[in-house]
């Protein structure tokens, strides 16, 4: 048997016969994603997959089994999926301790903080165990801690990465649909760096895009024109978007030759044209 993971969900208070349905499961979905999310801190591509080896309800926990597989054939994965589960496992204890270890991002942050918040509402203890390693438990107490190292660690990163906040527009084009901190986020590429950032939608804003469980079919590839507010790093690389606007910029095939038809100078020099984009720049009437 390779790496595994053993998750139990048990209700809340003494009185609760049944977990919900929608509780039980998102509770080992939010944890098996973290735990995958994880394996990013590996060098290289994705290499494993989790599937459920084990599942079943002794009235009224329920408990399933994630064992780590190849995602593809003829990979040996055994000492990957080992650091993995290891990672996980010591990162999930600090938290539960109120200590944020620095290696979490936002994509692993935001699955667990659900799973938190489940064990303050609706679900009484988690208990976590895999291989070799004694076992753990999200209880309220614990949870709350984790939820304010989580809270904590982000704002800290926040005014550590922030260089400086920009209002504009950005044209990018998207890859991925990911959470940050809880909230419906893109994963976008952008056009003219080729710099892969985190967009987070702003209020309103993923209604207009259509229903979340579409966003992957719909969105994957597309190019938009976001405006909001652009956080660029000490360093000057942009480092998130929070757009308030998006606009679909669909793609445009030109031929050649009408390409070489546009007039962009108008008459002018280039070095007139240079001079006149540089008023523009600096907001004087041209």
């Amino acid at each position: 048997m390779g790496t595994s993971l053993s998750i139990t969900v048990h209700p809340a208070g003494v009185d609760a016969e049944y977990l919900s349905v929608s509780d039980a499961m998102r509770q080992v979905l939010d944890i098996v994603d973290s735990l995958a999310q994880t394996e990013n801190m590996e060098p290289g591509k994705r290499s494993i997959v989790w599937r459920l080896t084990e599942a079943h309800t002794n009235s009224p926990p329920f408990t399933i089994t994630a064992e780590a597989f190849p995602i593809e054939p003829g990979i040996i994965i055994g000492a990957r999926a080992a650091r993995v589960s290891e990672a996980f496992s010591d990162g999930f204890r600090q938290l539960l301790s109120g200590v944020c270890p620095d290696w979490i991002d936002s994509n692993i942050a935001a699955p667990l903080k659900r799973s938190f918040k489940r064990n303050l509402n609706g679900i009484g203890r988690t208990d976590i165990a895999s291989m070799d390693e004694a076992p753990f438990s999200i209880t309220p107490p614990t949870a709350q801690a984790a939820i304010q190292a989580l809270d904590k660690f982000a704002s800290e990163q926040e005014d550590k990465d922030s260089g400086r906040i920009e209002l504009g527009s950005l044209e990018v084009e998207v890859y991925g649909i990911v959470r940050w901190y809880d909230k419906p986020a893109l994963a976008v590429t952008d056009r003219l760096t080729g710099t892969k950032v985190t967009c987070v939608l702003g209020e309103g804003l993923p209604e207009r895009l259509g229903p979340s469980h579409n966003w992957n079919e719909a969105w994957d590839g597309r190019r938009l024109m976001v405006t909001g507010r652009l956080f660029f790093g000490q360093s000057g690389d942009l480092k998130r978007i929070d757009a308030d606007d998006a606009e679909e910029m669909p793609w445009t095939n030109v031929p050649l030759p009408d390409l070489k038809d546009i007039d962009i100078l108008q008459g002018r020099s280039v070095s007139e044209h240079l001079h006149l984009i540089r008023e523009f720049d600096l907001g004087q009437d041209v």
